[in-house]
């Protein structure tokens, strides 16, 4: 192991490598005294962790060079820094719901260093000693779901930017997407080569022309069914429609939650929209963002009859075609699947995130709301149902694991955990939403002043096994205030 501090000579000059360097905080001490932003520029062969380091990330990977590039974070020119280290163990029978009391502090020995140079004297890091969390463990690798399809009706455009997130979920997991490509007529070649690029990126994806060219895209929502059922097969047990925002952290709990139902008898399963407005402006039915999910059996008998349910429906309301149809040629009736979610919420929704919800689906997270939602959900894939996971830190913080850390000024004494925070706005301002039915009871909004929030900004999977999540806190509330970037790294 290294000491403390370690001097190395590196193209001739001094470097001074504090344990543990994990990925940004390397420094080189010469006349003046620089900020490394990378790594590779003094070592150029790195490829992956220090060998004496089980928790160091990829050194060619760098957060803080990202985060004043691509990632268009737009830093302050200095920034408090600090970072922490956590060891996960796993135990089935840890309870996913409880707020682990953890008796030490999350953010600790903030330092600050300026983007481009760092002056003064020397900046020292204590060594980053883990804290242990427990999780229940996480998902099985290489588990496959192909007895789920899922059908979305959208045009190019959208489609050609949902292509990295509908990646995350449906890449490589033996699931077919058909999508009904709406302006077809005008970019079929555009739209056969991004079908080349879904499949390139390990996606079973199918995309078609409207089935007839005078169909709306909400009749094309309905009737993507049709098309689902020529490219199922006798192992196809789910039919999810999908809108083309829909997005799943992962595919197990979705496939968990109905495997719990029988796929051979009618079912017509999803989840009503939050706000009571919605529901009473369109009626009780499975609301598409949050996915309409058919079994095999009700999926064949509403196929023979899609032709005589579009001419009985209003052309311009896909779900209610769809609800209209199983309504009126089955006797299915809505089944409410926990964990689906419409979103139908505006503007922060961070009191949804930070309520230790276990959200099987998001939608509308690149327009009534916006967050990371592709970054975020790198948790799920690294410990299974951890995402979202809260812990609370000493007597003021509270870790939403892949969303946020949360520092209340008076502590936590005051703070009903088991109620979520209303945040957001409401989307029928003349309805009582009565979000309880759906979301569980409330309490008001903490003030910005109150509650310091640092939200997640980037998150990384290395090969060495550790996860970096970094998040942020934007300053600005009072002159001069900084930025503050808290890391995290994990490791199983």
């Amino acid at each position: 192991m290294y000491p403390p501090a370690t001097e190395l000579l590196v193209h001739n000059r001094k470097v001074i490598r504090y344990q543990p360097c994990f990925t940004t905080l390397c420094f080189l001490f010469d006349e003046p005294v620089h900020f490394v932003t990378d790594v590779t520029d003094w070592f150029p062969n790195a490829t992956g962790p220090f060998p004496d380091n089980p928790l160091a990330g990829e050194l060619e990977l760098d957060f803080l060079n990202r985060a004043t590039g691509k990632l268009g974070l737009n830093l302050s020119p200095s920034i408090k820094y600090s970072r922490r280290c956590i060891k996960l163990t796993f135990a089935p029978e840890a309870k996913r719901q409880e707020v682990v009391n953890i008796s030490q502090p999350l953010v600790v020995d903030q330092v600050t260093l300026r983007l481009e140079q760092v002056e003064g004297s020397r900046t020292t890091l204590s060594q980053c000693t883990p804290i242990e969390l427990v999780v229940s463990g996480p998902y099985p690798v290489g588990e496959n779901f192909p007895h789920i399809i899922f059908g979305i009706a959208t045009n190019y455009d959208r489609l050609r930017e949902s292509l990295t997130a509908i990646a995350h979920w449906c890449s490589k997991q033996d699931t077919k997407l058909i999508a009904i490509v709406e302006d077809w007529s005008r970019r079929s070649n555009d739209i056969l080569k991004l079908q080349q690029e879904y499949r390139d990126s390990g996606i079973k994806a199918t995309f078609i022309k409207p089935l007839d060219e005078s169909h709306t895209t909400s009749q094309s929502h309905f009737m993507v069914l049709t098309q689902m059922l020529k490219e199922s097969d006798p192992e196809t047990k789910w039919f999810g429609l999908l809108d083309d925002d829909t997005f799943f952290p992962h595919l197990k709990p979705l496939s968990d939650a109905l495997g719990q139902l029988d796929h051979r008898v009618d079912m017509y399963v999803g989840a009503l929209a939050e706000d009571f407005g919605s529901v009473k402006n369109f009626g009780l039915m499975a609301y598409g963002g949050a996915g309409a999910y058919l079994s095999a059996h009700l999926a064949q008998k509403l196929g023979v009859q899609a032709a005589t349910c579009i001419r009985e429906a209003p052309p311009n309301m896909g779900d209610i075609i769809l609800r209209d149809c199983v309504y009126q040629h089955s006797k299915a009736r809505l089944t409410i699947l926990p964990g689906l979610y419409q979103q139908d919420l505006l503007g922060d929704l961070s009191g949804f995130f930070e309520s230790g919800i276990e959200p099987i689906n998001l939608h509308h997270w690149k327009s009534w709301y916006r967050e990371p939602v592709i970054k975020m959900a790198a948790t799920a894939g690294y410990c299974g149902n951890c995402f979202l996971q809260r812990w609370r830190f000493g007597e003021d913080t509270v870790l939403s694991n892949g969303y946020s850390i949360a520092r209340y000024r008076s502590g936590l004494g005051s703070i009903d955990l088991d109620k979520m925070e209303h945040t957001w706005s409401q989307v029928y301002g003349d309805v009582n939403p009565e979000y309880s039915f759906t979301l569980g009871p409330l309490r008001e909004r903490v003030s910005d002043e109150e509650k310091r929030s640092y939200k997640l900004v980037d998150s990384e999977i290395f090969e060495s096994g550790v996860m970096r999540q970094a998040y942020l806190r934007k300053g600005g509330g009072q002159a001069g205030e900084l930025d503050e970037v808290v890391e995290l790294l994990w490791q199983k």
